[in-house]
Formats: structure tokens, sequence, C-alpha cells
């Protein structure tokens, strides 16, 4: 059986599996069957996870979170289920054990910007000889300071590989690709993200500018000059 089979066998199952349109991009931006490892941070109940292993059967997914009690509803929901191409991990995400093999892709959303270029930078120090010979890709989705999280994750030397822009529940969402394997520069307010005819875009562009309006800072006025020559 597939995954999906056994999925709409079970009607909590297919409950859970109705992904929102911020976790549906995430999985968007995954090309199918490129990474021998999708490490799902932050997995919270599972639902980016499950939806994974059932468009990746050739990857190992992994649930991360450092909750017990998440971590165990997990399990019992995996255990259920005839596919074993998943792991459980119940740790902080910045003490990942990456193994050295061709390809990780590390998910990491829902948190701040702050803790998520934390995150980062500890697991990327943590593999500096992995980093070095294989290929390790992050998709973040950060809460706050995108800014500050895009001008992180060029600093790190990451070069970006895709980048999206989604609203979800009257919040608007950046999903950002990014690779050590890539060397095309981060934009700080984004580039390949923007649809002009895409209202909703506009809208938040509007927002970004109505923001840094209100910032006296030298930094704001820099942000809000490249809001302002979106097109």
């Amino acid at each position: 059986f597939h995954l999906f089979d056994i999925i709409s066998s079970s009607p909590y199952l297919s409950q859970i599996m109705k992904l929102s349109s911020r976790l549906t991009t995430i999985c968007q931006a995954i090309a199918a069957d490129q990474f021998q490892h999708i490490w799902d941070c932050c997995c919270d109940h599972g639902l980016l996870g499950l939806q994974l292993m059932a468009d990746h059967p050739n990857s190992q997914v992994h649930f991360v979170d450092v909750m017990p009690h998440l971590i165990t509803e997990v399990e019992s929901r995996l255990k259920s289920l005839s596919q074993n191409n998943w792991a459980i991990h119940c740790i902080d995400a910045a003490t990942l054990c990456l193994n050295n093999e061709k390809s990780h892709l590390v998910i990491i959303a829902g948190v701040g910007g702050d803790l998520l270029l934390d995150m980062v930078q500890a697991i990327m120090g943590n593999h500096s000889e992995l980093m070095k010979d294989n290929r390790v890709d992050f998709i973040l989705c950060p809460v706050r300071k995108l800014n500050k999280v895009r001008e992180g994750l060029d600093k790190l030397q990451l070069g970006l590989v895709s980048e999206q822009l989604v609203k979800d529940n009257n919040q608007f969402y950046e999903v950002i690709h990014v690779s050590n394997r890539s060397n095309k520069n981060i934009n700080l307010v984004g580039d390949q993200m923007w649809d002009s005819c895409n209202e909703q875009h506009l809208e938040y562009r509007n927002n970004m500018i109505g923001h840094y309006q209100k910032q006296p800072s030298d930094q704001a006025k820099y942000l809000l000059a490249l809001y302002q020559n979106i097109n």
C-alpha cells in the first residue's frame, strides 16, 4: 500500500492531512525525491512530515521537536502506518546530528527570526565538514524579522534556491529555500517571490512600506526604499 491509501482508509489521518496554505507551499518547494534525508524541525503535530513521507517515499523523513508530548503523539500516529521511511527525535533542532550522506534538507518553520538563525548557524557549525562535501539545504519560514533572517543567511554564505510568498489565515509568510550548493545572492526584501499581478503580493508590499515608514532608523529607511522599488 502507498501512504495515501492508508491515510484515506483512516478518517482521523485523512482529517489531519488537510494542510494549510503555508505547509502546502513548503511541500511544493521541494523537488521530487531530491534528498536522502528530510528533517521536519519543530514538527508540532507532524502534518508536514506525513505529507513529505507520501511525496518522497525514497527519502528518510525525520520528525524533530523538543516537546516530549508532541513527539509521543506523532510517534503513535506513525506506528499505525505501514511505511517505515521515518524517524523520531525529541531534541532541540539546533543539536541535529546529520549523518554523512550526500543530501539533507532541513525545514524550520513557525519560529521567530532570531531563534531560526541561531538554529541554522548551530546546525552548520556542528557539520562544517559535511557542509564542504555534501549538499545541505534549508527551507525556512520565520514568523518575524524576515529581513534580518535574509541578511543572516547571506552572511552564512547560503545561496537562494527559491522563495515564495503565501497568505495563510490572514497572515503573510515568506518561504525561503537556501542551499550550500547555490551561489545566488539573497535579496533583503526578496526578488523571485514577487508577482505584481497578484493582489495579495501588492497587499504585503504595501504593509511592509507602511511598517517601515513609521520607523526612524537608517536601516528602516533603506528597507523602505527597497520595498518601494519593487515592481
